[in-house]
């Protein structure tokens, strides 16, 4: 059996999960979670869905990990705290301590922890530059430095977290106009650049899309609804990703960066970025790759399984 590890809403799932038939599949949306019934022990872990199926530590020969999202997304948390976010957190713990027991056991599917840390964005954008053109950057809190920042500038977020009217969206902003109250994560306005470009990495396979930048607005737009067509990489371009992937750790990424002039331009790096509507139509062969990647590691275990009955 493989085990997902996602939420109801997740087409991703839905699109991989179709690659996958015939062989079975157990999906835990941990959103849903009061609608299972899950126990993990010092010994094994038993889970039941809704429509009385089971996965227990014997059955379970691969695991892969999906995004874990809420509904609603995001909550505004009083300084008090909440019950909510204290359910949703031990949720998410729960979540990772899976992922990290499957990588134990060898059984976890292509989205794996990094074998040299996590890789926050300020990291990323330091190693980056030893293979790519990144835009400069500022990190700013507490006002220091903010006047050494020339316009124009991008604000980013560091995380998805609500502000309380929704999520930040990367724009446009005149650095001597923001808050010294707040954190910002400032880059420079690319203001040439002709194309987004995203990269899959599937252990070793890259998948490249490019969408025309005037077909919509905004600073950062990766949806469906923007007409992605796949890209062919120069010989170049695929060694510096992958160098960059191999000194991450990573088993899997999706890698955004802007074309300037015909020059690729490093955004950042998701190791567990969305990536089903890029091949919706399964032909440029991301989908396949990933379910190949899911499939190999359900066979190897159940080989293993197999030999020591």
């Amino acid at each position: 059996m493989i085990l997902i590890l996602s939420w109801s809403g997740d087409e991703t799932t839905d699109i991989i999960i179709d690659e996958l038939h015939p062989m079975p599949v157990f999906r835990w949306n941990l959103d849903l979670w009061h609608h299972y019934e899950a126990c993990i022990t010092n010994k094994s872990f038993r889970i039941k869905d809704p429509a009385g199926r089971v996965a227990d530590e014997e059955s379970v020969m691969a695991v892969y990990l999906r995004k874990l999202f809420f509904n609603p997304c995001r909550i505004d948390v009083p300084a008090g705290g909440s019950e909510e976010a204290w359910r949703r957190a031990e949720l998410e713990a729960i979540w990772l301590g899976m992922r990290d027991l499957a990588h134990e056991q060898g059984k976890l599917a292509l989205v794996h922890p990094a074998s040299t840390g996590r890789w926050g964005k300020i990291r990323q954008m330091r190693v980056a530059q030893e293979y790519f053109r990144v835009p400069d950057w500022w990190v700013i809190a507490g006002g220091g430095g903010m006047d050494e920042v020339p316009a124009p500038v991008v604000a980013k977020t560091f995380t998805g977290t609500n502000m309380g009217g929704g999520l930040m969206p990367v724009q446009e902003v005149q650095p001597s106009r923001l808050s010294a109250d707040y954190p910002w994560f400032l880059q420079s306005k690319m203001k040439q650049a002709s194309h987004d470009v995203t990269v899959a990495w599937v252990d070793g396979e890259l998948f490249a899309y490019q969408a025309d930048r005037s077909l919509f607005q905004g600073e950062d737009v990766r949806v469906p609804s923007i007409e992605w067509e796949p890209l062919v990489l120069s010989l170049q371009e695929e060694q510096a990703i992958s160098k960059f992937m191999k000194r991450t750790g990573y088993s899997f990424s999706r890698l955004d960066f802007l074309k300037v002039n015909g020059e690729l331009w490093f955004l950042e790096v998701n190791p567990n970025g969305q990536f089903a509507w890029l091949d919706l139509d399964r032909k440029s062969g991301l989908i396949r790759s990933v379910g190949n990647a899911i499939k190999g590691v359900w066979e190897k275990n159940q080989a293993l399984h197999s030999n020591s009955q």
